[in-house]
């Protein structure tokens, strides 16, 4: 074992995939803190389900800290630019409106529950802690996506184009990060 302070690069792809998962937790409380702080000029009224999914975000950020910890892993090298690029896209969208606000949760989540699916799959049986930090975010991860798509016009153009670049933006970094 490693002595204190001293971290180490992920060895497998699973500590790989929690090293993503931390780096976009980080960016998704980002998302939300913009949001939020928009939110007061945009959208008072969304104020309260955007501290509740942020609060989710920053214990699930910490579920995989705690675990990188308890391997001495040193987080991803896009930890900040996520948070960087989640803060950005959150205070966008929150000038944007409600609806953009809605489509971004909707879009970020629709990618991050396909993502964390197939993570279990894979970590059912590699390694049981990072199988069970990822398995402990999917509820919160769902109530997000649920509730962005039940408020969302999905057929709007606003909508529609947001989806789009989102999911990309999302994907890419998942890509990026797993190299």
């Amino acid at each position: 074992m490693l002595g204190r302070g001293q971290l180490r690069p992920a060895a497998s792809t699973a500590e790989k995939m929690i090293k993503v998962d931390h780096a976009g937790e980080n960016g998704a409380v980002n998302i939300y803190r913009a949001q939020h702080l928009v939110s007061l000029l945009r959208a008072p009224g969304l104020r309260p389900e955007l501290m509740h999914f942020q609060a989710h975000e920053v214990e699930h950020r910490q579920i995989f800290a705690d675990y990188l910890a308890r391997h001495n892993i040193r987080r991803c090298v896009s930890y900040h630019l996520c948070g960087l690029g989640g803060w950005g896209l959150g205070f966008v969208t929150g000038l944007i409106g409600p609806k953009a606000v809605l489509a971004t949760t909707y879009a970020v989540e629709n990618v991050v529950l396909e993502h964390l699916e197939h993570q279990t799959a894979y970590l059912r049986n590699v390694d049981t802690d990072a199988h069970h930090c990822v398995s402990a975010i999917i509820k919160d991860e769902q109530e997000h996506h649920d509730h962005a798509i039940d408020k969302l016009d999905k057929n709007s153009f606003l909508a529609k184009s947001l989806i789009k670049i989102v999911k990309y933006c999302t994907e890419c970094v998942i890509r990026f990060g797993m190299r």
